[in-house]
């Protein structure tokens, strides 16, 4: 769910990138912050129509979305319900397209348009997703579980990025990126091309020392706390893991996705 207060254009952007995505529900009408009151949508009947129209004109390939009024703290609201798209990759002005990278509308990158299309080249083809491996973005496995930690408990957080490999190629560096939510996985990833929470991991993983014993970890075990920092009103966390391959690292990860040992680490530090 995405909760917007104006902008048209930022809203249409959102449709898109959740119909490329698994759908989900936007509010127009609502701040982004919870705590602050309900703007609401003035002639709310006629920015319905309008909102319906620009949907219809600016998203291709059509895209059914459905569009309610919903009323809250005595303000009316717009309710978008945006459907996972059939027929993707769904584009804004027929060349813009976009996608969701944690809670944040971005252009897509290379790698997501061709998932892109072959999500929507399988389905034509009548593959039901998850009879054969048709993910949105290529998946490349973690090490085995047996090289990354004596325990099964000690597996990635959920939440954040992971940078996976780097590449130096034509003076340029071209990262892999993984969403530890889901998996996914970006190749081709430029500090310039990366959105928000990609280009922060990236700044940090350049500044890491070869030796990481120079880095000031904290150290448990095999799972290492380079860093903590707030973002907004929640702790996000920057970390490290050894493993019989090499190191992980881990950047913004969220408090919902400590878990394990993961806990112990985070919580001795926080305490």
């Amino acid at each position: 769910m995405s909760v917007r207060g104006g902008q048209r254009y930022a809203i249409i952007a959102d449709v898109c990138a959740f119909a490329n995505a698994n759908g989900g529900t936007l509010y127009i009408g609502m701040s982004d912050d919870p705590k602050k009151p309900v703007v609401g949508v003035p002639d709310v009947d006629h920015s319905v129509a309008q909102m319906d129209k620009e949907i219809d004109n600016r998203i291709s390939p059509p895209l059914q979305c459905t569009l309610d009024v919903r009323e809250t703290a005595g303000k009316k609201v717009i309710r978008i319900l945006v459907p996972r798209g059939d027929d993707p990759p769904y584009a804004v002005d027929d060349n813009k397209i976009y996608v969701r990278s944690e809670s944040e509308t971005a252009l897509a990158v290379r790698d997501e348009i061709v998932g892109l299309v072959k999500r929507g080249l399988a389905r034509q083809a009548g593959i039901v997703e998850g009879a054969v491996p048709t993910p949105m973005l290529e998946r490349i496995e973690p090490p085995p579980a047996a090289a990354l930690a004596e325990s099964e408990d000690e597996a990635p957080p959920r939440t954040g990025v992971e940078v996976v490999t780097v590449e130096d190629r034509e003076g340029g560096r071209y990262f892999t990126m993984r969403d530890l939510r889901n998996g996914n996985v970006v190749k081709n990833v430029t500090k310039v091309s990366a959105r928000r929470l990609w280009h922060y991991a990236i700044t940090c993983f350049s500044r890491y020392p070869a030796d990481l014993s120079q880095a000031g970890i904290h150290w448990q075990g095999n799972l290492g706390l380079v860093m903590k920092y707030k973002q907004g009103k929640s702790m996000r966390y920057d970390l490290v893991q050894r493993t019989a391959q090499g190191y992980r690292y881990y950047f913004g990860v969220t408090q919902d996705g400590i878990h394990g040992p993961w806990e112990a680490l985070v919580g001795e530090e926080d305490e």
